[in-house]
């Protein structure tokens, strides 16, 4: 057996752990920061105070580039990279969900590195030396604070492109459950089913490692134990959940994702459906044809950390999460029209790291069967 395990990222987790940002970026030699967000996030969660308190505290000068879009495109992360080069910032700090996150550490890349965002595209592997990036997550779900990935939107062709390398990962992230005191309940509910399918996703990729694995089970085992009290505002409930977006990340970072993600894309690009939303609607019909092709030792292992007797009772308790979840039924619910299926397919196989770590054969026939259950919904496929 061979595989390689990224340890790259200090992990700072705590209530109230956002006032050492100031700390963290004084010890990677930052004298000025751009602070990536998406629109007034910083202010209305009254996070710029505390931040900016923070850096000024250690001599600190920092500047905002808040023009983060969800799933950031190259034009943006391209804008922000030359803002950081003109300002001579050398240390990002990202503060938000996963597009915050991806933006900030593609234009450490490009303020580093120089080009374009499309130089870095996979399958090219990032490398070099980039100014840090201290990752703040403000939603439960990304794992992006740990990741070697910077997923970002090409609008000429509506595709997600990945950068991917050691170059791209935070230096420091910042988990702290406090951010997600005023999280909306829907927002909630999206980003931990986003962590649950990377944990689900790295445990069932053929790109998976005993260390992968680890911490894929702890966080498919800390989510579906936690989400319900977290969804109802229980804040301890939250920081577990948080905590197990990281894990996810960190399955991730080592093992990739499925055709879960691949075909979920489509969704997010062509109908503006959350990426965490995205990956709901089309786990359970993708997840319970991959564990056929998963080691039966890998599957009882899953199971016994679900409390399931086998996949179909995973699968139709994963389902009967989603309802409570108020997660729609179908891919219909948000906007997709049956006829959308030969574009649908097409477009899922062409994310060929996704296709390549799937466990399981596919194929534009398997693509259609699985797309056309999502088309179906969960009532009609699983009685849910």
């Amino acid at each position: 057996m061979e595989f390689t395990h990224y340890l790259h990222t200090k992990v700072v987790f705590g209530l109230g752990s956002v006032k050492k940002v100031g700390e963290e970026a004084r010890k990677l030699g930052g004298t000025k920061a751009l602070l990536v967000t998406t629109g007034n996030l910083l202010e209305v969660t009254g996070y710029l105070g505390i931040i900016s308190k923070s850096l000024e505290s250690v001599g600190i000068k920092y500047l905002v580039f808040n023009e983060v879009e969800e799933n950031p495109s190259t034009t943006t992360c391209e804008k922000g990279a030359e803002i950081a080069r003109r300002e001579g910032v050398d240390v990002i700090i990202a503060f938000g969900g996963g597009s915050a996150m991806d933006a900030g550490k593609a234009i450490s890349v490009l303020k580093s590195l120089g080009g374009k965002a499309s130089d870095y595209f996979f399958p090219k592997i990032v490398e070099g030396v980039t100014i840090p990036v201290i990752a703040i997550p403000t939603t439960c779900g990304t794992g992006a604070e740990v990741t070697r990935y910077a997923i970002i939107t090409e609008l000429s062709s509506k595709k997600k492109m990945t950068m991917a390398g050691p170059a791209v990962l935070p230096r420091v992230a910042i988990v702290d459950p406090e951010v997600l005191k005023n999280i909306p309940k829907k927002l909630l509910a999206w980003t931990a089913l986003d962590a649950l399918s990377h944990a689900l996703e790295a445990y069932t990729s053929r790109a998976a490692t005993p260390m992968s694995d680890g911490y894929a089970l702890i966080a498919t085992d800390y989510i579906l134990k936690y989400i319900l009290k977290a969804y109802e505002g229980d804040e301890g409930a939250k920081g577990k959940v948080h905590i197990a977006a990281t894990l996810g990340g960190m399955a991730i970072n080592d093992a990739g994702t499925t055709i879960i993600h691949g075909a979920g894309y489509y969704l997010t690009t062509h109908h503006n459906v959350h990426h965490g939303l995205a990956n709901a609607l089309l786990m359970p019909y993708i997840l319970e044809y991959n564990l056929n092709y998963v080691s039966e030792e890998k599957v009882s292992m899953l199971l016994r950390v679900v409390g399931a007797s086998s996949v179909r009772e995973l699968i139709k308790n994963m389902c009967n999460l989603m309802d409570v979840l108020g997660i729609p039924d179908s891919i219909v619910d948000v906007g997709v029209k049956p006829e959308e299926l030969d574009m649908m397919v097409k477009d899922a196989l062409e994310y060929k790291r996704n296709v390549a770590n799937n466990p399981a054969p596919l194929d534009e026939n398997v693509m259609k069967e699985l797309i056309r259950k999502a088309l179906l919904g969960r009532s009609k496929v699983y009685g849910s």
